[in-house]
């Protein structure tokens, strides 16, 4: 099956992988080079928020949240490849089967840790407000709970899907 809306996912999904993987080098890059130039930057939060600010403390926050990236990254990661897989075995015509339910499943979990990570992101909003530091703002993201729990169910209902087409494949 050569579905157009399938290639185009696909494509897109391959070029989220990349830039996912070009945007966590480039925190891991940040942390070692906030290591590197650690004075001018001290010294540039300085000359924006004045001398009363902890600067420690807040090059301390922002390298832990650039760190809170890399898992974040990392479960982007597993959702972008494992939906790759699951988008080829729909065009090759054969989606229900136990491998997709896993990676749907897999994908779940991934989902779930984001939730969780994005609940960290809470708290570092609150940690740079209580540093008087500009911070974007925060908000829960109820829609990616729900959509963690939906994955759990669509995999259950993909493992019966493929439960059901091997049982029909035995009775034929």
């Amino acid at each position: 099956m050569d579905d157009r809306v399938l290639r185009l996912t696909a494509g897109a999904l391959r070029l989220f992988r990349v830039a996912n993987l070009a945007t966590m080098a480039a925190f891991a890059l940040a942390i070692l080079l906030s290591f590197a130039f650690a004075a001018p930057l001290e010294a540039r939060l300085i000359a924006k928020y004045g001398s009363g600010l902890a600067v420690e403390t807040v090059v301390l926050a922002m390298r832990l949240l650039l760190a809170a990236g890399l898992p974040a990254g990392a479960a982007l990661h597993l959702i972008f490849t494992r939906l790759l897989a699951l988008v080829a075995t729909v065009r090759d015509g054969d989606p229900f089967t136990l491998v997709n339910a896993q990676r749907l499943e897999t994908i779940g979990w991934a989902m779930l840790a984001l939730q969780l990570l994005d609940l960290g992101l809470g708290g570092f909003s609150l940690w740079f407000a209580a540093l008087h530091v500009e911070f974007v703002t925060w908000s829960p993201s109820f829609g990616g709970w729900i959509a963690a729990l939906m994955l759990f169910v669509l995999a259950r209902v993909f493992r019966r899907g493929a439960e059901m087409r091997d049982d029909l494949a035995m009775t034929v």
